[in-house]
């Protein structure tokens, strides 16, 4: 098995059903394993498996959330390579196929996330580096976004048209070689569902694990379709998240 794509569901059938449907992958052999976290299209999610013979579905019977379901699809994995690919995104053309082949021809690198694309047609800036108290602050500033002084923490200055090495894309889709998750585990369920995907880079710059932002393989996502049901819990997960990260990773 090449490829093992984990997509998580929380009420999301509609977007959850057209990222499915999106997935074309021409040259390697994958399966689809869907968690769905106890959300109220169960049935229709359950439906799926009469559409997709590679898919797999986990039915939870509680919300999870993304960290703790990514650890379980991934525990049930059978590819050399693990997707996580959010429900709220759609792949355009070969973008899986591009991110597999990079892989497969550069063994420099690790993991590789594509570039996204607004519904719009717009790129979203979606790789970042870590957090710290001074680019931080400095993001918090619009003084001149697009120089490196005020724009480091979010990169603002990049447009992210140019393939290169990063430290910290959003999780939204990232392709990974199992064999590091294997050594290094995945998600650390301390940041259920946010700055899950910080730490997880944070640890994989401890290791040396390289990262590769390719902007040639592309792919639509609809941000926050999910999170933002979560109303004002999604300021405390948030809120959560960062003071964990800032406890286990300093601001440094």
């Amino acid at each position: 098995m090449d490829l093992s794509i984990i997509i998580i569901n929380w009420n999301t059938y509609n977007l959850t059903y057209k990222c499915i449907d999106s997935i074309k992958i021409s040259n390697y052999k994958y399966e689809i394993i869907l968690v769905n976290n106890s959300s109220n299209d169960a049935i229709k999610i359950a439906k799926l498996k009469n559409i997709y013979n590679n898919l797999k579905i986990i039915q939870n019977k509680e919300n999870i959330y993304f960290a703790k379901a990514n650890n379980r699809a991934y525990s049930e994995a059978k590819g050399r390579y693990i997707l996580l690919l959010g429900s709220d995104t759609r792949i355009l053309n070969d973008a899986i196929d591009q991110l597999i082949k990079f892989l497969d021809t550069n063994s420099k690198y690790s993991i590789v996330s594509p570039q996204l694309i607004n519904s719009d047609g717009s790129i979203q800036r979606s790789c970042r580096n870590f957090p710290t108290v001074i680019n931080v602050f400095k993001s918090l500033f619009d003084i001149n976004q697009k120089s490196r002084f005020f724009g480091e923490y979010k990169l603002s200055y990049w447009d992210h048209n140019d393939s290169m090495e990063v430290v910290q894309p959003q999780a939204t889709c990232i392709l990974i070689r199992k064999e590091i998750i294997d050594k290094y585990g995945l998600f650390d369920e301390k940041f259920p569902l946010y700055f899950n995907d910080v730490d997880f880079f944070r640890k994989m710059k401890k290791f040396n694990i390289k990262t590769y932002f390719l902007s040639t393989a592309k792919i639509i996502h609809f941000y926050g379709q999910s999170t933002r049901k979560l109303r004002w819990k999604r300021k405390l997960l948030l809120y959560t998240g960062y003071i964990n990260y800032i406890k286990k990773w300093g601001l440094n």
